[in-house]
């Protein structure tokens, strides 16, 4: 995993932490229950199997994002 992608991962997370429920990341990742909670609460660092989950479902939401507002610009 290249190491950039934890940094960029993790500081997303901690970014817009106050917009998404814990539980509801734990859904959308497919990633056992409370793994948000420890890993905003406590600190615990995400493994790089659910770091690379994340930044390809994050890397989706903004690509599927753009594409609909060029969409509508048009």
């Amino acid at each position: 995993m290249k190491e950039n992608r934890r940094f960029i991962v993790e500081s997303w997370f901690n970014d817009y932490e106050d917009l998404f429920k814990r539980s509801g990341v734990d859904r959308w990742l497919n990633q056992p229950e409370g793994t948000m909670q420890k890993f905003f609460k406590y600190g615990v660092p995400l493994n790089n199997r659910r770091i690379n989950r994340a930044y390809r479902k994050i890397t989706q939401m903004i690509t599927h994002f753009e594409l609909l507002k060029t969409e509508t610009d048009q």
